[in-house]
């Protein structure tokens, strides 16, 4: 499917020129050979942009072999060691080989083809190779920093000098030979796996390019290396066989996609690439901005409210129309995450659905991650990446998210399933840590268990703001503990440290052990003298309702999903302390006590 998917991508990108002809690659050429009619180098001409830190000039040449080792040349353009024999790893007798495979690579296309152009490429490479003729021309310098970039042959014919496989006869016979398939025996014609036809199957296919931690060269996506993985006296390739140009196809169209950085993803360690079926690039646009909100790269910005309106039309099964742009809930769109893995890429998952159920999903899990936040927390939308930090330590620069729960999350978000139970494990492992609950962490919290829990009473707290009315125990209790540090802070002026900061995690876990402790110190703070007459007054109150819905019931431990009520009931009771008519003094405690 997903191979499949990809040739059909390819022929939408080839119809928008966005994508090379079939036999051609977009290739990076800083550099152009300029030749005469017989074959003399007579210039190097220095091509497109080079005021960066590497020259930028891409043009459609003849596609690329793959060249995982050995000697394997290029048509029309390639590095010095093959085009002009130039030697640049101390190992003469190599590039004198390289040189002569691409002489007799470029004597076997053009065979029997007429003409100056012509001509002059089969006499360009008859001769003794023009390294030093290059390096006179270009100058030491410029020399030395051009190794290892590529160079392509232009033709002189006295007036100005064009690239040679621009010529109609050159690209003929290039087309010719790039598309001509070896068949001396008819019992190597196999089915494809992508068509169904007839084919020659490809033994190597094409390398993927812009996969992060991937190898820069290059990485395949479908690859056999050892007997263990071949079958039937089938070799590399021929064990998932589709034909030369369905290999090409895939490949030009996956390459292409990545290399549009503005609609790529980071999600952990995978790249995720989104394209719908119609190409119109705003689709991939919103998602992007759907899963990174304000810090997402795309090409098309749409402010929030937009991003808001179209994905609850679209959720709904509306199309959504504003400014020129059109978005129909039932285009069909596609999701691939890539993981790297040493010379090959790993498909973390790929999904495939209407644009709308893609929607409506991404609205549900914002649903499920909208909480109460203080007043100088302005999120709307939780970014995933945002969401995914929440289970490292933010201060370490090495700390990485684990890339099967980013994974694992993605696809819960996307197809509307159970968050991973990894999500909940690492988040409270951080609580645990930093013995505080954050805005965000309290918002995985409540979207894990709406999902996940079969308690009714739990459900009843999984809301948006305070659940003054349940009843429910953990809960209460972690309202309780807020109640306990508020009466310290109010007691003690200027403590810097509470009984957060000591009993968090153990009142969250073994209460029984712990509030009869908190309430002794509760007591104590009572009997000082507060500035707020007021503010004892309130607090006492709600303690004291709070100590009539838990009574003695002190559990002895409470299991995971109970700490997450505990948590939560904690972080809603410390947001509400902040319900102030002065707003002034409101965002101040909150920038103090929150951040």
């Amino acid at each position: 499917m997903i191979i499949s998917d990809l040739c059909d991508e390819y022929s939408v990108l080839v119809s928008q020129n966005k994508a090379p002809a079939y036999g051609h690659d977009n290739i990076n050429v800083p550099y152009g050979l300029v030749i005469n009619d017989d074959g003399t180098l007579v210039a190097v001409r220095p091509l497109g942009d080079f005021s960066g830190k590497k020259p930028i000039h891409i043009i459609s040449a003849p596609t690329r072999f793959p060249r995982s080792s050995g000697i394997v040349a290029n048509f029309l353009c390639d590095t010095v060691t093959y085009m002009l024999g130039y030697d640049t790893k101390g190992k003469p007798e190599r590039a004198a080989q390289a040189f002569q495979a691409c002489a007799e690579l470029h004597l076997c296309v053009l065979d029997g083809v007429e003409g100056p152009v012509a001509s002059a490429i089969c006499a360009f490479f008859t001769q003794a190779p023009q390294w030093e003729t290059a390096q006179y021309l270009m100058g030491d310098e410029a020399w030395k920093s051009s190794l290892t970039m590529n160079f392509a042959l232009y033709y002189d014919n006295g007036t100005q000098a064009t690239f040679v496989g621009d010529f109609p006869n050159v690209q003929e016979a290039w087309n010719t030979y790039y598309d001509q398939e070896k068949n001396d025996n008819e019992s190597t014609l196999v089915s494809s796996l992508v068509s169904g036809k007839q084919v020659v199957p490809e033994k190597i296919h094409p390398k993927i390019k812009g996969v992060a931690g991937a190898q820069s060269a290059g990485a395949s996506l479908i690859s056999f290396n050892a007997p263990a993985f071949c079958s039937h006296g089938a070799e590399q390739n021929e064990n998932a066989p589709m034909s030369k140009r369905e290999a090409y196809e895939y490949t030009t169209a996956l390459n292409t996609l990545l290399a549009d950085r503005d609609r790529v993803q980071r999600i952990g360690d995978d790249t995720v690439i989104s394209w719908a079926h119609c190409g119109n690039g705003v689709y991939p646009d919103l998602f992007s901005q759907w899963q990174n909100g304000s810090m997402g790269q795309s090409a098309v910005k749409l402010d929030e409210k937009t991003v808001k309106d179209a994905t609850h039309a679209l959720a709904q099964g509306r199309p959504y129309d504003y400014e020129g742009i059109h978005l129909s809930p039932d285009e069909k769109f596609h999701i691939l995450a890539l993981s790297p893995n040493a010379a090959r890429l790993s498909v973390r998952f790929y999904l495939t659905n209407t644009f709308g159920a893609f929607a409506c999903n991404i609205e549900r899990h914002y649903q499920d991650v909208a909480i109460r936040r203080p007043n100088y927390d302005t999120t709307t939308f939780l970014p995933t990446w945002r969401l995914l930090n929440q289970t490292i330590r933010a201060q370490s620069k090495n700390a990485k998210v684990s890339a099967e729960m980013a994974g694992a999350v993605m696809k819960a978000i996307l197809n509307d399933t159970a968050y991973p139970v990894t999500l909940i494990n690492a988040v409270e492992r951080r609580i645990t840590a930093e013995r505080d609950v954050s805005p965000d962490k309290a918002a995985i919290i409540k979207a894990y268990y709406l999902r996940k829990t079969t308690n009714e009473q739990f459900k009843e707290v999984l809301q948006m703001d305070i659940n003054e009315e349940s009843d429910y125990l953990p809960y209460v209790l972690g309202r309780m503990f807020s109640i306990y540090e508020q009466i310290q802070l109010a007691a003690i002026t200027g403590i810097n440290t509470t009984i957060k900061d000591k009993y968090f995690t153990s009142a969250s876990t073994t209460p029984a052990r712990i509030f009869p402790i908190l309430g002794d110190l509760a007591a104590k703070h009572m009997r000082k003298t507060w500035q707020s007459k007021g503010l004892k007054i309130k607090l006492d109150k709600t303690l004291g309702a709070l100590t009539k819905k838990v009574g003695d019931r002190y559990p002895s431990r409470l299991s995971l999903e109970e700490r997450g009520a505990f948590q939560l009931g904690y972080y809603f009771e410390n947001q509400k302390r902040f319900e102030k008519t002065n707003k002034n003094t409101e965002d101040a405690e909150q920038g103090e006590n929150n951040d």
